[in-house]
């Protein structure tokens, strides 16, 4: 498939994981692909290695907790793409472990800034430059922002507030044919989150186990579920949260019947 040809996409948080498995998609399907990440090592290994397979690609080290620093990457985007932009996915962002009761408000900020505020001005510089001819935003949520977890309270807030953000977003902007969606992931096996199962073999267990599948995911699958937002193919898919989690969430949390056995586990 080249659903993409001719278009112009930003991701942000494009240089590892799920940012990283969109970003060579978007490519493979035939668009100019723009990445805006604070690592600058892996971004400069990505756009070698997109570049080195004959796409069109430029990127901007940001740390997308500076407004400044995000007009920058988008300033740059126009650069690259002659002022144009249909895609924009705004993958950045990150977690804290911490009780509400104990986590400091500073972890508060921080999170707030990384993950709900970068979004905030991602999406606004984004429909400034779709306003003429539309285009597609898609926020990257998490199945922590619909529900939550005892010490990720910080997280799932912000996770939430990206998820409510969108459906607002969605609605004032659509009459320029501008459509905004949320990804909700479940457990991905991006290299950071592998890094720390390693370590933990029974965690890697019950995280395998969380799902009717019995693995968590991966960022490529995650990626085509992004990617399918972005597109034509989902033309009439607006302010709508796509969970992406292998059924995790498809549980109500009471013990699981095992049909099989006849018995109750978990």
């Amino acid at each position: 498939m080249e659903r993409f040809t001719g278009q112009v996409a930003m991701v942000t948080g494009g240089a590892n994981g799920i940012g990283a498995a969109c970003a060579r998609r978007l490519a493979a399907e035939g668009a100019r692909v723009f990445i805006a990440d604070a690592d600058a090592e892996a971004l400069d290994r990505v756009l070698a290695e997109l570049a080195a397979e004959g796409h069109s690609v430029d990127g901007l080290a940001t740390d997308v907790t500076d407004e400044v620093a995000i007009e920058a990457a988008f300033a740059a985007l126009d650069a690259f793409g002659g002022g144009r932009l249909d895609v924009s996915l705004h993958i950045a962002g990150n977690s804290a472990f911490g009780l509400v009761e104990s986590l400091p408000s500073a972890e508060w900020e921080r999170l707030w800034r990384l993950n709900v505020l970068s979004t905030v001005i991602c999406s606004r510089l984004a429909v400034v430059r779709m306003k003429a001819s539309g285009g597609a935003i898609v926020n990257m949520g998490s199945i922590s922002g619909l529900g939550g977890d005892p010490g990720w309270g910080a997280y799932n807030a912000a996770k939430a507030a990206i998820v409510s953000l969108t459906q607002s977003l969605a609605w004032e902007v659509g009459r320029y044919g501008i459509r905004a969606n949320a990804i909700c992931p479940g457990p991905i096996g991006t290299p950071r989150m592998l890094r720390s199962l390693e370590a933990d073999p029974a965690a890697r267990a019950a995280y395998d186990a969380s799902t009717p599948l019995g693995r968590i995911g991966t960022p490529e699958e995650c990626a085509a579920a992004i990617l399918f937002l972005a597109s034509a193919d989902a033309s009439f898919v607006n302010a709508t949260t796509l969970v992406c989690d292998g059924g995790l969430t498809g549980a109500t949390g009471q013990p699981r019947f095992d049909a099989e056995r006849y018995s109750f586990s978990g």
